[in-house]
């Protein structure tokens, strides 16, 4: 399986993570002054936060990420930037990101997941490579606004920690907390962001993926209360360890879990993994198995990637390995697309052969 990078960094962690040194520009004082300021003190007292925001045609912005952090701008933001998970996520809404920072195509030059159902090209990228985010581009844009997901308050994800100063002399940024919580939860603080920004809630086309989610999410329940006793196993590995996924780590497998998923959960105080030699593999039965695919490698690929004796667990014995989506777009029509696929494995998969 594809290498976890950093396993403490939860379900979006990369293979690899150099970050890079880059100068800061004479030029980022004078774009600050233009992009009015944030205050990571949190919201106002009285004011909630959850993506608390008032708008207007004409006149003051002022919103309250779900991280308590608020932002105020002299009007309503129209040029922006995103992590490519929310530049998906906001594309389904109907709001243009004009700048994106995060993977945008494979290697074979199809559409990286995280970009979901847009169209990659439509974006001017920043860096595809995580925390690369090209500064001097960035502050070309002139951007009012950075949106990114957050796994804890003051980091921002895709964002350097060493760069972070930087970038908010730029732009002022916002989080949508991805951090323990389920992907349903995410998804709808993505469109409270979204109609911050603009996006008509009842429109046809928020209409529509949010009904692809709803019909998506009920084949997954219905395909999983018809494999009583189906045990799901989450992993990726490296070359020498196996990595067991921690359910409550990952907003999607919890809320597999919600809809009656059985996913195993290993026996560690680790917060997303427990690691493993892979002479071990088998410490926990499971009839099918998710396997990172962070890299876009197919089931074939993945399972070619373990050593041998792993090979000889019964889930891929019986070809029950399908690849595990841990990267797709914060929007509600690319995860159903990412939930149809696990549909069809679970639908196909054979029980108790743990």
């Amino acid at each position: 399986m594809p290498s976890t990078g950093r396993a403490s960094e939860q379900r979006t962690t990369r293979p690899s993570r150099t970050p890079i040194a880059v100068a800061l520009l004479l030029v980022l004082a004078l774009v600050a002054a233009a992009c009015g300021g944030s205050d990571d003190e949190g919201a106002d007292e009285g004011e909630a936060q959850g993506g608390g925001s008032t708008t207007t045609e004409a006149g003051p912005w002022t919103f309250t990420d779900d991280l308590g952090v608020r932002v105020e701008l002299d009007e309503a933001p129209e040029t922006l930037v995103a992590e490519t998970m929310v530049a998906g996520g906001l594309y389904e809404l109907g709001i243009d990101v004009e700048g994106t920072f995060g993977p945008l195509k494979r290697s074979d030059g199809t559409p990286d997941p995280e970009v979901g159902l847009a169209d990659p090209d439509q974006f001017t990228s920043l860096g595809e490579t995580y925390g690369e985010i090209n500064l001097e581009q960035l502050a070309a844009l002139q951007p009012d606004l950075i949106i990114t997901p957050s796994y804890e308050a003051g980091s921002y994800w895709g964002i350097d920690d060493a760069d972070l100063e930087k970038v908010k002399a730029i732009a002022p940024v916002i989080g949508i907390k991805v951090g323990g919580q389920r992907i349903d939860q995410i998804l709808d603080e993505v469109g409270r962001v979204g109609e911050a920004l603009g996006a008509a809630p009842d429109s046809e086309q928020v209409e529509e993926a949010k009904a692809a989610f709803e019909t998506s999410s009920r084949k997954l329940e219905e395909a999983l209360a018809a494999k009583p006793g189906l045990k799901v196993l989450a992993a990726s590995g490296s070359t020498d360890t196996m990595y067991i996924a921690v359910p409550s780590g990952y907003s999607d497998l919890t809320y597999y879990q919600s809809l009656g998923m059985d996913v195993v959960d290993p026996d560690t105080d680790e917060e997303y993994w427990q690691n493993l030699s892979w002479e071990e593999a088998g410490r926990y039965p499971a009839d099918l198995i998710l396997g990172d695919a962070r890299t876009g490698a197919t089931a074939e690929q993945i399972v070619a990637q373990m050593p041998e004796s792993a090979r000889q667990l019964p889930a891929i014995q019986a070809d029950q390995l399908v690849p595990w989506v841990l990267t797709s777009a914060l929007g509600y029509g690319a995860f159903a697309k990412v939930m149809d696929q696990l549909t069809t494995a679970v639908s196909s998969a054979q029980t108790g052969i743990a």
